[in-house]
C-alpha cells in the first residue's frame, strides 16, 4: 500500500483540498477557501501546513475568530450548502469566540468545519497558555463547550485519528437533513507529528447530495388539502431555498393565486418583490403573513 508521510496539519489541508459535492450531475469542489488567526494551537501546525504545503485552497487571516466563523455560515449558506470555509483558531480564548458562530449554524442547519487549537496532547508543557483550567478533570478544556452546539465533534489525540475525524466530518457537512457544525479540536503538538498516511485517503472525494423525491401519496394528500381549503397559504422554507425550488413554487403561486410566506432560513427563495410574497412568517415576521 502507496503511504505519504505527512503532519497531520499537512493531511489535514491535502484532504480538504480533495472533497467534491455533487447535485443532480453538477459536481463542484467543497473546499476552496480556509479561514484563519494564528496564534498559539494553530500557527506551527495547521497553520505551517497551509503556507507551506502544495494545494489549492485559498487562505484568508481573519480579524476575529468570531467574526470569521460567522462569514464561512454565510458563506456556506449563500452556496446552497455546496462550498464550507473551514475555520483555524489558536488554544483558548481563540477558540471560545467561534462557539457563537456554531450554535448559528447548527440552528440553521448550516455546514461550518471548526479546527480550534487545543492543549497539548502530551501535557508538555502544561498549562498551555490561555487554557482553561480545570484541577479536578485535565481532560476539560474550552473546546468542551462545543459539544452542545455542534452536530459532531472530535478531538485528534494521535495523527491517525485525522482519518476518521474527518471522514465523520464530511457525513455530516453533506448531510441535508441535519447539516451543521463540526468541531475537530486539534491538540497543537499533535498538529506537528508525522504519520504514515494511505495515499489513497488523499484522493479525490466526490459526495454525492441526493435529492429526495416526495411520496405520491403525499403529493395527493397536500394536492386535496388545498383544492378544499378557501385561503391556502404556502411557507417556503429552507427546504425549498437549498433545493432551488424557488422558480417553481413561484410559477405554482401565481397559477393558483396562492400567496407565500417565508421563513427565515427560506429568504431568498422567492424573489421580495414578488407580488404574491408576504414576507417573514412567525415570531419575526409581519402582520400580513400572519393573520
Amino acid at each position: 500500500m502507496k503511504t505519504l508521510r505527512l503532519t497531520a496539519g499537512e493531511a489535514v489541508i491535502k484532504y480538504l483540498d480533495n472533497q467534491y459535492v455533487s447535485l443532480d450531475g453538477k459536481e463542484s469542489k467543497f473546499v476552496e477557501k480556509a479561514f484563519t488567526l494564528f496564534g498559539h494551537g494553530c500557527v506551527l501546525g495547521t497553520g505551517e501546513a497551509l503556507a507551506m504545503a502544495k494545494h489549492g485552497i485559498k487562505v484568508y487571516q481573519g480579524k476575529n475568530e468570531q467574526g470569521m466563523a460567522h462569514v464561512a455560515m454565510s458563506y456556506a449558506k449563500q452556496h446552497n450548502r455546496r462550498k464550507i470555509i473551514p475555520c483555524f483558531s489558536s488554544i483558548g480564548p481563540g477558540a471560545a469566540n467561534m462557539v457563537t458562530a456554531a450554535a448559528t449554524a447548527t440552528v440553521n442547519n448550516i455546514p461550518l468545519l471548526l479546527f480550534p487549537g487545543d492543549t497539548f496532547a502530551t501535557r508538555q508543557p502544561d498549562p498551555v497558555l490561555q487554557q482553561v483550567e480545570q484541577p479536578h478533570d485535565l481532560t476539560i478544556t474550552t473546546n468542551d463547550a462545543y459539544k452542545a452546539v455542534v452536530r459532531y465533534f472530535d478531538r485528534v489525540y494521535r495523527p491517525e485519528m485525522v482519518m476518521t475525524a474527518l471522514t465523520n466530518a464530511m457525513r455530516v457537512l453533506t448531510d441535508t437533513s441535519s447539516c451543521g457544525a463540526v468541531c475537530i479540536a486539534f491538540p497543537q503538538d499533535v498538529q506537528a507529528e508525522t504519520y504514515e498516511y494511505p495515499a489513497e485517503f488523499f484522493e479525490k472525494r466526490v459526495h454525492k447530495i441526493a435529492r429526495l423525491h416526495p411520496d405520491e401519496g403525499e403529493i395527493i394528500s397536500a394536492a386535496e388539502a388545498i383544492k378544499a381549503s378557501k385561503k391556502p397559504l404556502i411557507i417556503v422554507g429552507g427546504g425549498a431555498r437549498y433545493s432551488e425550488a424557488g422558480e417553481v413554487i413561484s410559477v405554482f403561486s401565481e397559477k393558483y393565486n396562492i400567496p407565500i410566506a417565508e421563513t427565515q432560513s427560506g429568504k431568498s427563495a422567492i424573489k421580495g418583490s414578488h407580488p404574491l410574497n408576504l414576507g417573514g412568517v412567525g415570531v419575526t415576521g409581519n402582520s400580513a403573513a400572519n393573520t
